[in-house]
Order: C-alpha cells, then sequence, then structure tokens
C-alpha cells in the first residue's frame, strides 16, 4: 500500500522566505545545511508516513480547522544543540496559532492519528546539521499569515522537496 509523508503547516511567502534565508546565510557556520527559501515553513502538525487511503481523512479535519488571519512577528533566533537546528522564531506568537495547532492535532488523533506528544514550539527551521550559530542580531521579520496547507514531503539526496496538496485560506 503506497504511504505519503503529511504534514499541517504555515508557509511564508516569498518576501518572508527571503528575509528569513538572508538571516540564515548570516547565522548559520558554512558547513551548516541551510534550507531553501523556497522550504521554509511553520509546522503545526507533523502527521508522518500514512497510507494514501487516509488522505481524504486528514483533509477534513483541515476542513473543520479555523484557519487564522494573524501577524506573527518573527523576532528570535535560535539553536538547538541537541538537534542542531537553527530556527526563526517569535517571543509573543499569536494566540491563534497555538489554537489552531491543537485543533489539528486533537482531530488527527480522533480519526486514529498516532501524533508525537510534543508541546507546540512555533518555529522555522533555518538550517539542519548547525554544530553552532553566530550570535547575529535578528531584525523582526513580520509575517500576514493568511490560512495555511497540507503538504506532502518527497526525500531526496538535496533534502526534501514539498508539494501543496491542499491549501486552506483564512475567512
Amino acid at each position: 500500500m503506497p504511504t505519503v509523508r503529511v504534514f499541517f503547516a504555515l508557509w511564508p511567502d516569498a518576501t518572508v522566505a527571503s528575509a528569513l534565508s538572508r538571516i540564515a546565510r548570516r547565522a548559520a557556520p558554512p558547513d551548516a545545511r541551510l534550507m531553501r527559501a523556497q522550504t521554509l515553513h511553520l509546522t503545526l502538525a507533523f502527521i508522518g508516513d500514512v497510507p494514501a487511503e487516509r488522505l481524504p481523512a486528514i483533509e477534513a479535519v483541515g476542513d473543520q480547522a479555523v484557519w487564522p488571519r494573524c501577524l506573527l512577528r518573527l523576532d528570535q533566533l535560535g539553536h538547538w544543540p541537541h538537534n542542531q537546528i537553527l530556527w526563526a522564531g517569535s517571543l509573543a506568537p499569536p494566540d491563534a496559532l497555538a489554537e489552531l495547532a491543537n485543533a489539528l492535532s486533537d482531530g488527527l488523533r480522533a480519526i486514529g492519528m498516532t501524533l508525537a506528544p510534543r508541546p507546540f514550539v512555533p518555529h522555522i527551521t533555518l538550517a539542519r546539521r548547525c554544530r553552532h550559530a553566530a550570535a547575529v542580531d535578528m531584525p523582526p521579520v513580520d509575517w500576514s499569515v493568511e490560512g495555511g496547507v497540507l503538504a506532502v514531503s518527497q526525500r531526496a539526496p538535496t533534502g526534501a522537496r514539498y508539494l501543496m496538496r491542499r491549501r486552506w485560506p483564512a475567512p
């Protein structure tokens, strides 16, 4: 039975993605693997590998969600040494994002999906294999969030490639 690797996410526009890429180039060491601008996203619910036949039920969870329209100010640069991730986040993320992430997780569990028991920490991965990060000032990047997506992740030797399976605009 064919499987697909999927997740719900927020996808920034090209302006926000370019700004984040510039920040990553300044903060990550030369040997880190920078994320390509077109792959930058904020994961709301990582589902993982599922049988393709489950996609309509997963999409129905997205249909039931209230996709917010809000301003996300990315103003925090961080580094997680345990998994070598350089990330951008927000010191004060809108409550609507946590509410959406919780609603999606609850809906996925209701249809029998098993999710990793992790708290929602809104962040955008900027680089992987980042053993350390330069101490750089992060100019705030304002992102007008206007809905989200169900993305399909396809692994490749050059990194993941993402296809947008479905989009949900904010009302």
